[in-house]
């Protein structure tokens, strides 16, 4: 029930502004204050206004007054009238002040007694008093003048007063209104509100048969109407989360079981995974195939659930499969499967899929009278499973695995050993192809062997002819024979160029074969070289010579003294000027020498045909030449730059060719300055 609110509770709801009723009253208050403050200010204002203005009035009648009254007296001198004019003047309260004065006489005066400590003949316009003065006249004569002075404190006065009863009637008003609202508020927001409140507290503590007062037809009871409507529904969905409730429970315990099932699922595949990738590792970190099976059989038995295993190697010319590596299997088992033969195609699982070609299991050994091992079930064993080992459609081998109770093998266990039945083909097949290779080596270098013994003995003893014939032709060009004739000295001649050609040709031949079978030693002595290539200089001046070339040499003064084989520093730079002169037909051939970062630097510079980049890949290649018609004209066998390659190795130096930007070729090589030892390749 609606209980009046007394001024107390007023206070103490005015001083509640949390609530809505408390916010409510707030703004409508302070509106309405407002309004009446604006009021207020307006009407007193305006009463100011008029007060001020009725003051004016009152003394411009009395001026108007005097004005009239006072002439005829004044100009009979007739002062009594004039005293009785003043006094009458002062009837009204607002008069303090009043004087006549004919020429400067003052002929009548008059001062309110609460007044006569102001000096009003001096007195102007101020905010206490008004204060006016006008000419009297007599036809048109100026017979006095009068002065008026009225006090304002009445105005004040009567402001005040009207200030008073403002601010009351306000004040009235405000607690009048204030009073008003928070009733209203209390009965129509507040109290509606408050039930509402109380009923969601108890629904939020899970009564959700609270009752909601829908009695109301304004916002507030259509919105207990609407939240009535969602206790209903909450009411019905948490019957609902209870329902679902119970059925997440129950699926809870059923994942949980899911959940560790598939947990072990996952750390039996990562530890599958964990052993394919140490297989793998195995296979391709070694060649030792004893090793590689070993670790390949030990962890297909651990992760087949397995008490023993086998790995079988196929023997394609026997047809049968070859024990090679065991796990978990007694002596005794062992040395009977190596006794037995086990042929492709017989009763065994083994044989079985290696002519299938596909895993075969034998899920209970009791039932298989037939199988040609019966020491197996002997020794414990129920069943078994094998796999063939295949390499791109080729038999291997196989995998067997063993175990002591019978059943079928699961596919998952089926899919793991094929990946380690792939496994052990590719190390057995790594294997046999490794022993093939060393085999083909140890062929090859046999074979190598011999070639560079043939050549060096070839060498040997094609040069020993060679040489006789060359010294018995140079004695007959040189007639100590007797004179020859003209026709036949030009052949002999052609035979003596060609023989040196041949000569030259041999001793390459002979020079790679002994670099190859490693029989070429260094003679390592001091040497000057600038005396060596002046030396050398000498020697190909003459083919340069031919073909009108330019031949010069630009050598560092005060070169050090170097040490290394004189004669194979002179071959190299044969060989190279040599080539230089064979591939330049017009211009020049220049030799430099210098030194660099303890090293002798050599470089030949020629203006003949260059080389392009795929030349420079191959021209220190044995018997490798720059290809062209050029090339064929030229002759050659492509030995010269690769012994000079190998000789400047053995020093411990380097080779390179560079092309001209202005066309031809440079041949560079460098050696250290003073080589102590020979560099084996």
């Amino acid at each position: 029930m609606y209980k009046p609110l007394n001024m107390i509770d007023a206070v103490k709801q005015l001083l509640k502004p949390q609530s809505v009723s408390g916010r409510f009253s707030y703004a409508f208050i302070g509106v309405v204050t407002l309004i009446l403050f604006i009021y207020a200010g307006t009407e007193i204002f305006i009463d100011n206004s008029k007060i001020n203005k009725n003051l004016e009035q009152k003394i411009m009648r009395a001026l108007q007054l005097s004005k009239i009254s006072l002439p005829t007296p004044l100009w009979n001198l007739d002062n009594h009238i004039v005293d009785d004019f003043i006094e009458a003047l002062f009837l009204d309260e607002s008069m303090v002040f009043a004087e006549v004065i004919w020429g400067d006489q003052v002929i009548s005066k008059r001062v309110r007694e609460d007044y006569t400590h102001v000096e009003f003949s001096s007195l102007r316009e101020s905010s206490l008093f008004i204060s006016m003065f006008s000419d009297i006249l007599y036809e048109g004569n100026k017979v006095g003048t009068v002065r008026l002075v009225m006090s304002r404190e009445m105005v004040k006065k009567e402001l005040i007063n009207t200030i008073l009863q403002t601010v009351c009637l306000m004040v009235l008003i405000i607690i009048a209104v204030t009073i008003t609202s928070l009733i209203i508020t209390k009965k129509y927001i507040t109290s509606p509100l408050l039930k509402l409140k109380e009923s969601s507290s108890l629904i939020a503590k899970g009564n959700l048969d609270t009752f909601i007062d829908k009695s109301g037809n304004d916002e507030i009871g259509v919105l207990a109407q609407q939240f009535d409507k969602m206790r209903e529904s909450v009411k019905s969905l948490f019957l609902e989360v209870s329902e679902k409730k119970l059925e997440i429970e129950k699926y809870s315990r059923t994942l949980e079981q899911k959940v560790d099932q598939r947990t072990r699922e996952l750390a039996q595949s990562v530890e599958e995974l964990q052993a394919l990738g140490e297989v793998s590792r195995v296979v391709s970190s070694t060649l030792d195939l004893n090793m590689v099976l070993t670790n390949i059989i030990h962890h297909a038995v651990q992760l087949s659930d397995t008490k023993g295993g086998i790995i079988f190697e196929f023997e394609e010319s026997e047809q049968v499969f070859v024990p090679k590596i065991n796990y978990g299997l007694s002596d005794t088992i062992t040395k009977k499967i190596k006794r037995s033969i086990l042929r492709l195609g017989d009763k065994t699982a083994i044989g079985q899929a290696g002519q299938l070609k596909v895993p075969v299991q034998i899920s209970d050994l009791a039932d298989e009278l037939e199988h040609p091992l019966p020491y197996i079930r002997e020794d414990g064993f129920s069943a078994l499973l094998a796999v063939p080992l295949m390499r791109q459609d080729r038999l291997i081998g196989g995998l067997v695995v063993m175990r002591k109770y019978v059943g079928n093998f699961s596919d998952r266990t089926v899919d793991l050993l094929q990946t380690f039945a792939a496994q052990s083909a590719l190390a057995i097949y790594n294997a046999q192809l490794f022993k093939q290779i060393e085999e083909k080596s140890s062929q090859l270098e046999l074979a190598d062997k011999h070639k560079s013994e043939f050549l060096a003995n070839m060498s040997h003893e094609l040069r020993t002819p060679l040489n006789a014939i060359l010294g018995y032709t140079e004695l007959i060009i040189d007639k100590i024979y007797g004179d020859v004739p003209e026709k036949i000295e030009k052949t002999l001649v052609r035979l003596e160029k060609n023989g040196r050609h041949l000569l030259n040709l041999i001793n390459d031949v002979l020079d790679i074969s002994k670099i190859e079978a490693g029989r070429l030693t260094l003679s390592l002595d001091d040497y000057s070289l600038g005396e060596l290539v002046s030396t050398v200089l000498v020697s190909v001046e003459g083919l340069a010579a031919e073909k009108g070339l330019k031949l010069s040499a630009i050598v560092d003064k005060d070169l050090p003294i170097g040490r290394a084989d004189q004669q194979r520093i002179a071959q190299i730079l044969v060989n190279l000027l040599g080539n230089a002169i064979k591939f330049t037909d017009e211009g020049e051939v220049v030799v430099e020498v210098g030194t660099r970062n303890g090293f002798f630097l050599i470089s030949i510079l020629d203006t003949g045909l260059g080389l392009s980049v795929e030349d420079k890949q191959i021209i220190f290649k044995e018997f490798c030449q720059v290809d062209g018609s050029s090339t064929r004209e030229r002759g050659g066998t492509g030995l010269g730059l690769s012994i000079a390659k190998k000789i400047v190795e053995m020093h411990g130096g380097s080779i390179w060719v560079e092309s001209r930007p202005e066309g031809g070729a440079i041949f560079s090589f460098s050696i250290p300055i003073r080589v102590d030892h020979q560099v084996e390749s």
